[in-house]
């Protein structure tokens, strides 16, 4: 009977070895993900100069392909993500470039994953213009705080990223710039490392 017992305790074992395997690759495979979310956006938004603004306080723009995100995948429905958006705009005899550099958290709402789903997005950021008239140039810095909502879209290996996003720049009295908020939305795509 012990014989028995032992023989039938290694056939159960052996049958079940390879499951247990499979499962333990299947886990390792699913926690050694991707660790990074980089993607590139297409914006449009209108934007408002409050405090400070004497005339012609609302502009829209469309702006290129030059928001750049990376992000950082964590296990949890939080993850991280700077965040660059570069405008250079010209005309009348001068040009004003700005730069944009944001950090995100990103928040998966409910059953989101990485690579789909709903998410809320909030961070704290920079915004640094540097504008040339003829001779003359002039540089400021103002503080900014944006939120936003998005959906990831999956298509095969990548995801379609649809965004809605408002920004507000803090006043800069200093360099006399006006505070001013942006209210819009950016189409990207998302590629994982």
């Amino acid at each position: 009977m012990r014989k028995l017992t032992s023989t039938l305790v290694a056939a159960v074992a052996l049958v079940a070895l390879p499951h247990v395997a499979l499962a333990q690759r299947t886990r390792v495979a699913a926690a050694s993900g991707p660790k990074n979310e980089i993607g590139v956006d297409l914006g449009a938004a209108y934007s408002h100069y409050g405090s400070g603004c004497t005339a012609n306080c609302g502009s829209f723009g469309v702006g290129t392909p030059v928001d750049i995100r990376w992000g950082f995948l964590a296990n949890g429905p939080l993850s991280f993500e700077p965040r660059f958006t570069f405008n250079w705009l010209t005309g009348g005899g001068g040009h004003v470039l700005s730069f944009d550099p944001d950090l995100n958290v990103i928040y998966r709402m409910s059953h989101a994953t990485a690579r789909r789903g709903m998410y809320a997005t909030g961070g704290l950021g920079l915004a640094i213009a540097s504008a040339s008239a003829g001779s003359v140039s002039n540089s400021a810095t103002q503080l900014s705080l944006n939120a936003g909502l998005g959906k990831r879209i999956p298509v095969e290996s990548n995801a379609w990223r649809l965004e809605g996003f408002l920004r507000y720049n803090f006043k800069n009295s200093g360099k006399g710039i006006p505070s001013s908020f942006n209210i819009g939305a950016r189409v990207g795509m998302s590629f994982w490392r």
